[in-house]
């Protein structure tokens, strides 16, 4: 962009422009995570099986959300499934290593308040995308990696990865977005065995992430596509938020 509003933050980095919609926080849920039966597998004939983890389910209607979130007491969470019903109604749900409350931050692309309080925000085309009534998602930054490298189905079985437990303090407080986890599924076959995906607790700044095993035991193999060990996430920065 060449011309006119530009924001960036203290690395540089592009964070609000006058061309492209931002998103702004539209709502915050809460709800405490239960000892749930939940769909996990089907077998080769069509059986569902089910098994029984610290679980919550949000649902909430929105347009283009982005999804971020934290749980309280630094227990470790992860996505368990995210669907769309229709043209705006969404369900977000999440397992853990215990109980705690999990707050949801929905972020969206919607119509600025028009309240004309505070900065705003036009477009080349003289449109309002956003003013200063709701706060905007603020990227801090992105993690990923792979508790194995490589590709491919592995058959044989190579070592089970280790926990690989991380962690950092950004010095805010953050919440996480855009989370593809690590999942592994294995053991009993039938979905009620080990279930082990990448966990993320947060404690106001610190972010700390783990392949962390949230059912059954953990076993010395890993067999299955190298490629469900990769994982990704998004540090929201939430100043002013939480």
């Amino acid at each position: 962009m060449t011309a006119g509003f530009q924001a960036f933050t203290d690395s540089g980095l592009f964070q609000i422009d006058g061309q492209t919609p931002n998103y702004q926080l539209t709502a915050s849920l809460v709800q405490t995570l239960r000892q749930e039966s939940i769909p996990t597998v089907y077998n080769n004939v069509g059986q569902q099986f089910y098994a029984t983890y610290w679980h919550t389910t949000f649902s909430f209607t929105a347009t283009n959300p982005l999804f971020a979130f934290v749980a309280d007491g630094n227990v470790m969470v992860t996505p368990w499934k995210f669907s769309k019903t229709g043209s705006n109604t969404y369900t977000a749900e999440f397992i853990g290593a215990g109980q705690a409350n999990v707050t949801l931050f929905i972020f969206d692309k919607v119509a600025p308040s028009g309240s004309r309080f505070g900065l705003q925000v036009f477009d080349n085309t003289g449109a309002l995308i956003a003013d200063a009534v709701s706060p905007f998602a603020r990227v801090l930054d992105v993690k990923s990696g792979a508790y194995l490298s490589g590709s491919g189905f592995d058959g044989t079985g190579t070592s089970m990865p280790g926990a690989g437990t991380q962690s950092q303090d950004y010095g805010r407080p953050v919440a996480i977005a855009g989370c593809f986890p690590a999942h592994y599924m294995s053991n009993s076959g039938d979905g009620t065995g080990e279930t082990t995906m990448s966990g993320i607790a947060v404690s106001g700044g610190v972010v700390t992430w783990e392949f962390h095993t949230f059912n059954g035991t953990r076993g010395s193999h890993y067999v299955g596509f190298r490629e469900a060990s990769a994982w990704r996430f998004m540090v929201l920065d939430m100043t002013g938020i939480i």
